[in-house]
Parts: structure tokens; C-alpha cells; sequence
């Protein structure tokens, strides 16, 4: 990269080290019997987040985190499943250290955003929403499949505003790990623009 080249991180603003610290706020809604490899039901997570100096932050910001997930068997009567998932993260008051700030793969478990890099998009605030359908290849249920699509956008540094839409999508493999739990060996192999593309791993579904 050239010298003279002005990166996001540049034009945000960064310290060599910060200290984020505050209390958070939660409010959790879990209705999937199985989180491991949810069936039809239902998930919110709602999390609001304040840093203070008083409590040894560098600075004063807040944000609010909002994770809903949705199951549904598809077609009806199958045991094929369609799952929704919509992960948004929003800068309510401040300027949160660059490295706090929501990124591709920034969630608990680091899945955000299959067929991008962890941490490639980086903004204030983001949306993001996820569509997979997972279905029976071998009648026992030890092979299965899923494709996937998805989409994600970041305000932009100059002007904090969504501009762009971060596409993504792929097809993956399930084995059965553990039959009792249902859990899932998974690979995926997922694409998005400017020719991003890699293989993602997990032990247990995506979301």
C-alpha cells in the first residue's frame, strides 16, 4: 500500500492502546430448544452498553446491540429448516476506540459475514441480515447441506451514513458430530464481492 494512502483507520482517529469500561444492560429472549442446532422457535438479544471515564474508559460512549433470530421448518412437515438472522449495532452518544467499533465477523462467536475475512468492514454502526436453509441429504440424518445468503453495510467514515451493501453467500456441508446434542460438524465455503471467497469452519450451526 502506498505511503500517502489515508486508511479508515486513519481517518477515524487511533491511539497505540485504549481502555473501554462500563456497565451493560440485557435483555434476552430464548425460545429454540436447542441452541446448538435450533429447531422452529425464536431468539432476542438486546444489549446496551455504556463507557465511562468515572469507571477507567479512555471516553464516554454508549451503543446498542440487537440480535434476532428466527427458525421455521420448510417445507411444513419437513425437517428441513429456514433460519433468519438480523445482527445490528448501533453508536448511540461518543466515538468509541476504532478497534470496539463493529466489524465483519465481530459477534460473539465470529460467524458475522461468511465470504468475507474476520474484520475486512469495519463502521459506527451496522446491518446486518443472514437467510439459511438447512436441509437432509442421507435419510439418518448424518449428512446434510445448508446454502446461505447475506448482506452487510457500515457507515461510511466520512459521512456516517450506509452507503453500501456487502453481499455475501455459499452452500456448506453438515456431519452429525453428536446425535443426542445434534450437533453439527460444519464447512462452508462462502463468496463475496472484489473476490473475496474461503472456507468457514464451525462445531455447531452458524446461528
Amino acid at each position: 500500500m502506498p505511503s500517502d494512502t489515508h486508511t479508515d483507520w486513519d481517518k477515524y482517529g487511533f491511539n497505540r492502546s485504549s481502555i473501554s469500561s462500563g456497565p451493560t444492560f440485557n435483555i434476552l429472549f430464548d425460545g429454540r430448544r436447542n441452541s446448538i442446532n435450533p429447531v422452529p422457535g425464536n431468539y432476542a438479544n438486546l444489549v446496551y452498553r455504556t463507557s465511562l471515564s468515572l469507571m477507567g474508559s479512555n471516553y464516554n460512549w454508549s451503543s446498542l446491540m440487537i440480535d434476532l433470530r428466527k427458525y421455521i421448518h420448510f417445507p411444513s412437515g419437513s425437517n428441513n429448516t429456514l433460519a433468519f438472522w438480523s445482527y445490528n449495532w448501533f453508536t448511540l452518544s461518543g466515538k468509541p476506540p476504532y478497534l470496539n467499533l463493529p466489524a465483519t465477523a465481530s459477534d460473539e462467536y465470529a460467524n458475522l459475514g461468511r465470504g468475507y475475512v474476520q474484520g475486512r468492514y469495519r463502521g459506527t454502526n451496522l446491518i446486518y441480515l443472514e437467510s439459511e436453509y438447512r436441509y437432509g441429504i442421507t435419510s439418518n440424518g448424518l449428512i446434510s447441506g445448508v446454502l446461505f445468503v447475506n448482506s452487510q453495510s457500515f457507515t461510511e467514515t466520512s459521512n456516517n451514513k450506509f452507503e453500501t451493501i456487502l453481499p455475501g453467500w455459499g452452500l456448506g456441508l453438515r456431519v452429525k458430530f453428536n446425535k443426542f446434542s445434534r450437533t453439527n460438524l460444519c464447512l462452508d465455503y462462502g463468496f463475496g464481492i472484489h473476490g473475496s471467497h474461503g472456507i468457514f469452519a464451525n462445531l455447531g450451526e452458524v446461528f
